[in-house]
C-alpha cells in the first residue's frame, strides 16, 4: 500500500513539474514571438530620413563599390561601341591649316576611299606645324617633332605631305616607300622626287611626288601645299589605302 501511495505522489510531482515546464515554454515562445514581431516592424516604423541614414551607415561600402563597378562597366562598354578603327592615317606638315576643314577633309577621304564616314572605319588627318628656326629656316616645332617621330616609330602614319627639307631627312633614313616600284601608280608626267645615291638604307629611285598647284581638296583645307611633297611611309600598316589616297588626291589615272 505504501508503495502505491509513493508512486502516486511521485507521479503527481512529475506531472506538476511537466505542467510548469510546459507553461514556462509557452511563455518563452510568446515572448520570443513578440520580440520577433517588434524586430520585423522596427525598420517599417522608421522615418524616411532614418531609413536612408541607416542604409548609408551599414551599406555605404557596398553602395560605393557597386556604383564604381557599374561606372566602369558602362565606360568600358561605351568605349568598345564607340571606338573608331583608323585604317588610313595622314600627316600634313606645314605652316597653317584650317582645323575645321581638317575634319571635313577626313570625312571626305573616308567617304571616297573607305565608305560610310559615320562607320567605325575612319581616316585620321593630323597636322604638324612648321615654325621659323633661329637661322630663319622653317622647322618643326618641338612638340610636333616629338609627336611625329613617336607616331612614325609606332607605325601610325601611312601617308605624309611635307616640305623638301624634312623629306630629305626622312628619306635618308629609309622612311619612304619606293614609288616607282608600285605598279598601281602611273608616274608619267608627274613631278617626282628621286633619291640618286645608293646607301644601306635607301636604293636609288622615286620616293615622293610634288603635289603642285590647283589641288581642289587641299585648297578647301586651306593648307600651304604648293611646295610640298607627298610620300608613303615604308612602315605604314595600310599601304593599299595609302596608294589609293595618293591616286585620288593627285588624280592619277
Amino acid at each position: 500500500m505504501l508503495r502505491l501511495i509513493l508512486f502516486y505522489v511521485l507521479d503527481f510531482k512529475k506531472f506538476n513539474c511537466y505542467n510548469k515546464f510546459e507553461y514556462f515554454c509557452a511563455e518563452e515562445v510568446e515572448r520570443l514571438e513578440q520580440m520577433s514581431d517588434r524586430g520585423k516592424n522596427w525598420f517599417r516604423n522608421m522615418t524616411t530620413k532614418e531609413k536612408v541614414e541607416y542604409i548609408w551607415d551599414y551599406y555605404k561600402v557596398h553602395i560605393i563599390v557597386s556604383i564604381l563597378v557599374i561606372y566602369l562597366l558602362v565606360s568600358f562598354t561605351s568605349s568598345i561601341i564607340n571606338r573608331k578603327d583608323y585604317v588610313l592615317n595622314i600627316a600634313l606638315i606645314g605652316k597653317y591649316v584650317d582645323f575645321n576643314g581638317q575634319s571635313e577633309f577626313s570625312k571626305k577621304v573616308t567617304k571616297e576611299l573607305i565608305g560610310d564616314p559615320s562607320g567605325k572605319k575612319q581616316t585620321s588627318v593630323d597636322f604638324y606645324r612648321l615654325v621659323k628656326g633661329p637661322n630663319g629656316n622653317l622647322t618643326l616645332d618641338p612638340a610636333s617633332t616629338q609627336k611625329l617621330m613617336a607616331r612614325i616609330g609606332a607605325q601610325d602614319i601611312d601617308v605624309i605631305v611635307l616640305d623638301k627639307n624634312n623629306f630629305d631627312i626622312l628619306a635618308r633614313q629609309g622612311a619612304f616607300l619606293r614609288l616607282d616600284k608600285v605598279k598601281e601608280l602611273n608616274l608619267t608626267e608627274l613631278n617626282v622626287v628621286k633619291i640618286e645615291e645608293d646607301s644601306a638604307e635607301v636604293k636609288p629611285g622615286v620616293y615622293g611626288i610634288y603635289v603642285g598647284r590647283g589641288n581642289k581638296y587641299l585648297e578647301d583645307l586651306e593648307y600651304d601645299y604648293s611646295d610640298k611633297i607627298i610620300a608613303i611611309m615604308s612602315n605604314g600598316q595600310h599601304k593599299d589605302l595609302a596608294i589609293k589616297f595618293v591616286k585620288w588626291l593627285l588624280d592619277i589615272k
